[in-house]
């Protein structure tokens, strides 16, 4: 087990040093020897865990996953209301603040190597899970009468995930004006306008899980 726990937390300083790398430079320039570097370690540590470049890459997309959809799945279906589930998915669907290196490093990849069929499929991947997160609530708030949407869930969906993608990364770069709370604020006011459901505030007290 000792061992495990080792190599597990040895490889999160793999992929930190990665994350690092990638908000100092450009994705397409990221090199293993730089990534071994900062890590601390020798150039065959980082080929242990990882076969090459992209397979830290696609390191980074699992861990966006996990964190944008299994995780705050796994925490909206702890809500039965779906005014809970909104907001909270609101709340999470964003960096908290500029030092966030995982959301940063998604939007270097996303600039740079869109178009790269690997990393399309991955970009796609993120983006259609997080669209089937907002249809879900939205269509179980129709169910429990809460919600009356405005256009069709998946429509909203689409936006919401917009609207995250497009302020996360102003809160990435610091605009001073976008920070975590103020974004949460603008898309749930989107959110309320879409659901015609007044309750989707920003401090709306969510039960304790």
């Amino acid at each position: 087990m000792a061992r495990f726990k080792d190599q597990e937390r040895r490889r999160d300083e793999i992929v930190a040093a990665a994350l690092h790398a990638l908000r100092e430079s450009e994705a397409g320039a990221l090199r293993i020897r730089d990534v071994a570097a900062r890590a601390g370690v020798s150039t065959g540590t980082v080929h242990y865990y990882f076969d090459d470049v992209q397979g830290l890459l696609n390191e980074v997309h699992a861990r966006a996953r996990k964190r944008f959809y299994d995780d705050r799945l796994t925490l909206l279906t702890q809500y039965p209301d779906a005014r809970d589930k909104l907001v909270t998915a609101i709340r999470g669907g964003l960096p908290a603040s500029p030092d966030d290196d995982l959301v940063a490093a998604l939007y270097q990849l996303d600039g740079q190597l869109r178009f790269r069929e690997s990393n399309s499929e991955l970009f796609t991947a993120l983006y259609d899970t997080q669209v089937a997160i907002y249809v879900g609530i939205l269509e179980v708030g129709v169910a429990q009468g809460h919600f009356e949407l405005a256009d069709a869930p998946f429509d909203l969906a689409q936006n919401l995930v917009a609207l995250e993608d497009a302020y996360g990364e102003h809160i990435v770069v610091g605009v001073r004006s976008l920070d975590y709370a103020r974004v949460v604020e603008l898309i749930c006011g989107y959110a309320r306008l879409a659901t015609r459901c007044p309750d989707i505030v920003p401090d709306r007290e969510v039960p304790h899980v």
